[in-house]
Order: structure tokens, then C-alpha cells, then sequence
């Protein structure tokens, strides 16, 4: 298991980093504190993948936008509600992005689609992925944390405990997604 972790644990940050990304990051953190992972290449592999995801979408919406937009039908369904979020947020969105689960690529399209110049994005979302990912990062870590105090021996237990964190963070994921997603459609309702 150490092996596998290790040879494609960060790649697996960055992948999922670069689509939406909090439970692999959270992962890596708690594989980090049972000394699978390192913390600090979790957290350099989680900012990577996170400002290469929202840069391409950005992008994307830059060049391509409003094409894309026409053409995809899941994505302009969600044009409505991602609309209102930048116009509420305005210039602020940018650090709200990596919180909003599921409308995220959508609103950074349509970020590019606006006259927001790339420098600004640019300088805006290397600090939002920075304290994103070392925020999230640590949150993983810590929790690994709780994990390593009640278990002494962790490698002994590690077939058992491993899956079961990882269940347990996919649930606890799926409960914020559900809260917020129930906030979204609140919020879209307005």
C-alpha cells in the first residue's frame, strides 16, 4: 500500500486538484501525518493542480466562452446561478471559487468571458490556491492526527484504518457537498 501511495499519491493530487480537489487534498494530508505523504509536497502538488485547473477554465472562458457556453447544455443550465455569484461577489469571487462545489469551472468561464484582465487573475488565484492548499492540507493533516493518537501501532492496523478514514472523509465530504448544494439552490431561488 506504501508503494502505491507513494507512486501516485501526489499525481492523484493534482488530478483531482484540477477539477475540484478537496478530497484529495484532505487525503493527502492524513496520508501525510501517517508518513505515507510528505505535508509540504501534498500541499505544493495540491497549489499546482489547483491554479493549473482554474487558469485552463479561466482560459477557456477567455478564448472559447461563450461557444462553450451555447454549445454544452450542462454548463448553461448552471449560467443562471453562476451569473448571480459574480455579480453578487464581484472581483471577491475569485477567492470564493474553490468553495463552491459543483458551479466552480462554470463561474471561472465565465470569469474569462468578462473584460477581467489575466494578469489580475493570475496574481489573484496563486493566492487563492496558495492559502487554499495549505489550508485544506492542514485540515487533512490534523485529522490524521486524531487518528494516529488513537491507534499506537498504526501500521499493524493499516488495512483496517486506512479505508475506514478514507470512507469516514468521503462521507463527511459528501454531507458539506449536500449543505452546500442546498444553499445553492437557495441562494439560486432568489
Amino acid at each position: 500500500m506504501e508503494t502505491y501511495i507513494a507512486q501516485y499519491g501526489y499525481i492523484g493530487i493534482s488530478v483531482g486538484t484540477f477539477l475540484e480537489g478537496e478530497t484529495t487534498v484532505l487525503i493527502g494530508g492524513i496520508f501525510a501525518k501517517l508518513g505515507y505523504m510528505n505535508i509540504y509536497m501534498v500541499m505544493l502538488y495540491a497549489f499546482i493542480g489547483t491554479f493549473v485547473g482554474d487558469f485552463t477554465f479561466f482560459t477557456l472562458g477567455k478564448y472559447f466562452g461563450k461557444n462553450f457556453i451555447e454549445r454544452y447544455e450542462f454548463v448553461r443550465n448552471k449560467v443562471p446561478l453562476a451569473n448571480k455569484v459574480i455579480h453578487k461577489y464581484g472581483n471577491f469571487i475569485i477567492f470564493l471559487i474553490r468553495f463552491l462545489v459543483g458551479i466552480r469551472a462554470v463561474i471561472l468561464i465565465l470569469l474569462g468571458c468578462t473584460n477581467m484582465k489575466m494578469s489580475k487573475f493570475v496574481l489573484f488565484n496563486i493566492v487563492n490556491a496558495m492559502g487554499w492548499s495549505i489550508i485544506v492540507s492542514m485540515i487533512g493533516y490534523l485529522f490524521g492526527k486524531v487518528v494516529v493518537v488513537f491507534v499506537d501501532d498504526i501500521k499493524q492496523y493499516e488495512t483496517i484504518i486506512i479505508p475506514a478514514v478514507l470512507v469516514l472523509v468521503v462521507v463527511l465530504i459528501l454531507i458539506y457537498r449536500y449543505i452546500v448544494k442546498r444553499k445553492e439552490e437557495a441562494y439560486g431561488d432568489e
